[in-house]
């Protein structure tokens, strides 16, 4: 994907502007402001601790985590994100409310490449199974936005590794099997090792555990100046996970928006 893909979605979400839901958590007046700009691409409704002063539609709740969710299950709004709300409160209100298991992946554009990464979270993807669902789920999310994806699977050395120790061997072998499992249910897979480098122009990173994959997004995000758009929750209704790292709120509410506008069209 491109930065074309990008621009897309900007688009479809501006026309569309979705009723959008967004936690908020010991906000102060800077991250208020800082909301403003998200306006372009949705209406905005923040759910948050009660006394916040806002210029926004607000819902108080003394677990905002647990009404965000509900508002989504309710139909109450279109989509939510996140935003600074507590990460583990609000992945377990998500899992218990739809009784899923949270998997997500990252849109980062990079240069002008778009592409989802995962695991992002610290504690998933720990086993073959966990990050090939990844894979797969992410290639059917992106079917629904129109691209027929490419995907690439790290694991911890080249190939030529193997023997160096258990741990490098035995993530050599998941990569293997990964890449093989996806292609074998059809999916344009290949396995690159540690060569990360090797990934520029695939759709779809998929990291050799939610650790690794953390480092990789802080890395890109923090140090190399990548764009971060959210971690969208591999759901049918639409939750956009987001970093309380990130200045703004701007791409999460964006996708968000552009993914109610898309299931319209579908």
């Amino acid at each position: 994907m491109d930065s074309i893909f990008i621009s897309s979605l900007q688009e479809l979400a501006r026309s569309r502007r979705a009723r959008i839901g967004i936690g908020i958590w010991n906000a102060d007046a800077e991250l208020i402001a800082s909301l403003q700009s998200a306006t372009e691409y949705a209406d905005l409704l923040l759910v948050g601790e009660p006394g916040c002063d806002c210029p926004f539609d607000f819902i108080p709740a003394q677990e905002p985590w647990k009404e965000l969710v509900r508002l989504l299950a309710a139909g109450e709004i279109e989509g939510a994100v996140r935003g600074n709300l507590p990460a583990g409160r609000a992945m377990r209100a998500l899992a218990e409310q739809f009784d899923i298991r949270v998997r997500r992946l990252a849109l980062l554009e990079l240069s002008g490449w778009a592409f989802l990464l995962g695991p992002v979270g610290i504690d998933e993807g720990e086993t073959a199974a966990d990050r090939l669902e990844l894979l797969l789920g992410g290639a059917r999310f992106l079917q629904s936005m129109g691209v027929t994806a490419k995907a690439a699977v790290l694991s911890g050395g080249r190939m030529e590794d193997r023997g160096r120790c258990q741990r490098v061997d035995v993530s050599l072998s998941e990569g293997e099997l990964i890449a093989a499992r996806a292609r074998e249910a059809g999916q344009a897979a290949s396995h690159k090792g540690i060569l990360i480098e090797r990934c520029r122009d695939d759709d779809i990173v998929i990291a050799p555990d939610g650790i690794c994959g953390n480092l990789i997004f802080r890395t890109l995000l923090l140090l190399c100046g990548a764009a971060s758009y959210g971690a969208p929750v591999l759901m049918d209704k639409i939750f956009i996970d987001s970093s309380r790292a990130r200045g703004s709120f701007d791409g999460p509410v964006m996708l968000a928006s552009s993914m109610a506008g898309m299931k319209e069209k579908n």
